[in-house]
């Protein structure tokens, strides 16, 4: 009888914390991790974002990658100073794809914070993915978690700015990549020419891809939105340089700086494939196929 009760007691304990029910994904661990009430809304310049930043090293650095934190000051307010800290990969040194993606967000207001699940711990989630990923390219790519992007793209414009512009292959920089409904599309937003073999991934992705070239081609499937995307993260510290850049977003989220942008509103199924679809599109960007921005030795 005492065996029955306790197998009723541990189902039922089971069934009211599904996520302890079977191991979940390193993606969804670090992404509950980030976006939650430990970490208050990863506010640049807090020590819940320092937090974040550390997580974020720490991570990198048990997937064999070397690291740096670079700290950077920014202009908070009228009469206060800021001070961020990006944090970077540094086994590339010539040549190298910056993928990117900044882990600040909002932080909180009174007894709420603001999680950012979406925006961006989806894309910082995505980087550290990657980097696990794409581990054999480590010598041909920088990840960069830039902080500071909400107040102004601090982060992106003082890695650019003391970076030697020669060792810069490509950024491809990861914000927003929630799709919330069936019907979102993933953005790859671009000047440059795709190789046919990595925009084959795109065009073969189980979620619905665009290509994208202008504001005009995103916002038209937004419901008219009239939003510059170019300057809408921090790629645009890299193309202000004239420095190549793809930025991939869903663009889509109704609950863009809200207090309800929590992991329970990311789609489990939809963020796996697009994490499978980048692993696929940059393997094969950097692979001997692709002539415009494969590694060369």
């Amino acid at each position: 009888m005492k065996t029955l009760i306790f197998l009723a007691t541990a189902l039922i304990w089971l069934a009211a914390n599904p996520a302890m029910a079977t191991s979940s994904p390193q993606w969804h661990r670090d992404l509950t991790y980030l976006s939650s009430e430990d970490l208050a809304g990863r506010k640049a310049g807090s020590n819940s974002g320092a937090q974040a930043g550390d997580y974020v090293q720490r991570r990198l650095q048990q997937l064999g990658y070397q690291t740096q934190v670079q700290p950077f000051a920014f202009k908070q307010g009228f009469f206060q100073q800021g001070q961020g800290r990006n944090i970077i990969s540094n086994d590339c040194l010539q040549n190298c794809v910056v993928i990117s993606a900044h882990y600040d967000h909002l932080g909180n207001s009174g007894h709420n914070y603001y999680p950012g699940a979406n925006d961006n711990a989806s894309g910082v989630a995505a980087i550290l993915y990657l980097a696990e990923q794409l581990h054999p390219l480590r010598k041909h790519i920088t990840f960069a978690a830039f902080d500071a992007e909400e107040n102004g793209l601090h982060g992106a414009k003082h890695f650019v700015e003391n970076k030697d512009h020669d060792a810069v292959r490509l950024n491809i920089n990861l914000d927003m990549l929630n799709l919330p409904r069936a019907n979102s599309r993933l953005f790859f937003y671009t000047r440059e020419s795709l190789c046919p073999i990595a925009k084959k991934h795109l065009d073969n992705s189980p979620i619905r891809t665009q290509l994208a070239r202008s504001n005009r081609s995103i916002n038209r499937r937004l419901d008219g939105e009239r939003i510059d995307w170019l300057r809408a993260s921090d790629h645009w510290a890299f193309a202000r340089q004239k420095l190549p850049f793809i930025f991939v977003t869903a663009a889509d989220d109704p609950h863009y700086h809200q207090t309800s942008d929590t992991i329970s509103q990311i789609h489990d199924e939809r963020y796996a494939q697009t994490l499978q679809l980048l692993t696929q599109f940059i393997g094969e960007l950097l692979g001997s196929r692709c002539d415009d921005f494969h590694v060369r030795e």
